[in-house]
């Protein structure tokens, strides 16, 4: 039961955090490409590899994995969000657009998770 609250609240915390980003951005944004969605998704992606290297490294419970990996930042990343304002782009004519969300959405989330890897590989000994 311990494992469902854990991801529960996580998760909960994961998309009012996701909520509240995408709106910083749009608030600095109003151009037609989903910044906030790809900024979203990029933080979420650095911060799962980063954690997912400590979690890796050090003896961390199993509830504080579940916590942050699948509750807070499975409810903070957007890949289905994502993937709807592709298809609006698509639909929209926008096709370059659209091709340069799949771009770096995709290749910029491995990049960061990789980043992600080596900063806690480089800051937690």
């Amino acid at each position: 039961m311990i494992q469902y609250m854990a991801v529960i609240i996580g998760g909960g915390i994961g998309a009012a955090a996701r909520y509240g980003s995408n709106q910083l951005v749009l608030s600095l944004w109003r151009g037609p490409f989903p910044l906030g969605t790809l900024c979203v998704n990029a933080l979420g992606s650095l911060l799962i590899g980063f954690l997912f290297q400590i979690f890796e490294s050090q003896k961390v419970p199993g509830e504080l994995r579940l916590f942050f990996i699948t509750g807070f930042l499975g409810g903070y990343t957007t890949f289905s969000s994502y993937a709807v304002e592709t298809l609006r782009l698509f639909s929209a004519g926008q096709l370059k657009q659209a091709l340069l969300n799949v771009l770096t959405n995709n290749l910029g989330a491995m990049v960061l998770v990789a980043m992600g890897m080596w900063l806690s590989k480089t800051l937690v000994k």
